[in-house]
C-alpha cells in the first residue's frame, strides 16, 4: 500500500512538471564548406518545416529564426565564393606560366578577395548561429525580460561600515 501511494505521488509530481511544449536545443556542426545548424527535439533532428510549424506559436522567435535562415543562405553563398577564390588563386600560383617568372596580375586581387570574403563569411556564420540560438531560447523560455534584481544590503551607495574609526 505504501509503494502504491509513493508511485501515485511520483506520477502526480511528474505529470505536474511535464512540459507542454518540446524543449529544443541547437547543435552546430562544421561542414566541408560552412556550418550545419540543426535543431534537436530530444534525439530527433527537426526539419526546417517542422521547426517553423513549432515556432509559429511564438512570432518573435519565428522572425529571428527566419533572419537566421537568411543569414545562413548568404553564408553558404559566400563560402562557395571563398572556395572558388581559393581554387583560382591556387591554380594561378601553382600553374606554370609560359614566358614569365612573375606571378599573374590576378593572384594578389584573388588572394585579398578570398581573405575578405572569408572574414565576411565568418561574420554571417556567427550571426546565423547566434540568431538561431536566440530564437530557440526565446521559444523554450519565453520572451519575458524582467528588470535586474538589486539587493538592499549590497548597494553601492551605502557605506560598508556603520561606524567611523576614530583617528587621533
Amino acid at each position: 500500500m505504501k509503494f502504491l501511494f509513493v508511485f501515485l505521488l511520483v506520477g502526480i509530481y511528474s505529470f505536474s512538471n511535464a512540459q507542454e511544449k518540446p524543449f529544443l536545443r541547437v547543435d552546430v556542426r562544421q561542414n566541408l564548406l560552412t556550418q550545419k545548424i540543426d535543431v534537436l527535439d530530444g534525439p530527433k533532428r527537426l526539419r526546417k518545416s517542422e521547426l517553423i510549424t513549432l515556432l509559429q506559436s511564438d512570432p518573435e522567435a519565428l522572425a529571428r529564426y527566419e533572419k537566421a535562415l537568411a543569414k545562413q543562405n548568404v553564408n553558404d553563398a559566400l563560402s562557395l565564393v571563398d572556395m572558388g577564390l581559393f581554387l583560382g588563386t591556387s591554380v594561378l600560383v601553382v600553374a606554370p606560366r609560359q614566358q614569365s617568372s612573375s606571378l599573374s596580375r590576378l593572384a594578389w586581387p584573388l588572394m585579398i578577395g578570398g581573405f575578405v570574403v572569408g572574414i565576411v563569411s565568418g561574420v554571417y556564420r556567427r550571426e546565423a548561429r547566434n540568431l538561431t540560438r536566440e530564437a530557440i531560447d526565446l521559444y523554450n523560455f519565453g520572451g519575458g525580460t524582467s528588470d535586474p534584481v538589486y539587493f538592499e544590503e549590497n548597494r553601492i551607495d551605502q557605506p560598508i561600515f556603520s561606524f567611523k574609526i576614530p583617528i587621533q
